[in-house]
């Protein structure tokens, strides 16, 4: 599987919409959107019970607090959380770029429980379509068709929630992992994403990580549903086409 070119934004920006009884009555409504790479962002100041934050980390590392309980999250990371306490996101690199939404709706609720994870943190195979769908539905606000964007934005959500529930799904069928093997194949995502244009083979990357070839090969199929030498390639190929 290739990676289609993706395109992003040429600015960053953030986008605020105002509610209507039209869009609340609708699946998923979309109250605020934005392509960021913010140094300290907050939310959660302004939202309601009924309001979710979805953030899509795109390149860097940030650390993301919630009841006082910071995590780093990774390129590709999902953070799916309520809006009820403050979330708070630092950039812990020189760069750090996310797409988000905040969403909420008729449906919103139901979609939020089915794939909410202990940690609010959904690790992405940035081969799935999801990062595709998160332009998509950026690029939906372009439109000056209210009804049409607002549409169209409910069914944008309803697939990103339907592939995170698949994700999620994935995920629970990996719950036997041990924190050290989660750890051993997120180290070896980080020095894939970090030594990726260098000459990069299984050898060296078990070499890093410390951990037996034949082991980690399916240890690495088993979470990310691809080997890893399919993703040292398509990584490549996604790097490429973004250069």
């Amino acid at each position: 599987m290739i990676l289609p070119k993706r395109i992003f934004p040429e600015t960053f920006n953030k986008k605020e919409f105002s509610s209507t009884p039209f869009a609340e009555s609708l699946p998923f409504h979309i109250k605020e959107c934005g392509y960021i790479r913010e140094r300290k962002l907050i939310f959660g100041k302004k939202n309601n019970f009924n309001d979710y934050l979805l953030v899509y980390t795109l390149d860097g590392v940030a650390s993301y607090t919630k009841n006082q309980y910071t995590q780093l999250i990774q390129p590709h990371s999902i953070v799916v959380t309520a809006c009820n306490t403050t979330s708070t996101f630092s950039r812990n690199s020189k760069d750090w770029t996310a797409y988000y939404f905040i969403v909420s709706g008729s449906h919103a609720r139901l979609f939020y429980n089915l794939v909410r994870t202990q940690n609010n943190i959904i690790l992405n195979n940035p081969f799935t379509n999801i990062l595709d769908l998160y332009e998509n539905c950026i690029s939906e606000h372009d439109t000056n068709d209210f009804t049409y964007q607002s549409i169209n934005s409910s069914l944008l959500i309803h697939h990103i929630f339907t592939a995170l529930y698949e994700q999620t799904s994935e995920i629970n069928t990996i719950k036997g992992l041990t924190p050290v093997q989660q750890n051993v194949v997120s180290t070896a995502l980080k020095f894939i994403q970090e030594n990726y244009s260098t000459t990069l083979d299984i050898d060296t990357i078990c070499s890093e990580i410390s951990f037996s070839k034949h082991y980690f090969c399916k240890l690495f199929k088993k979470q990310m549903g691809i080997t890893v030498h399919q993703y040292v390639n398509e990584y490549r190929i996604s790097k490429s086409k973004e250069l």
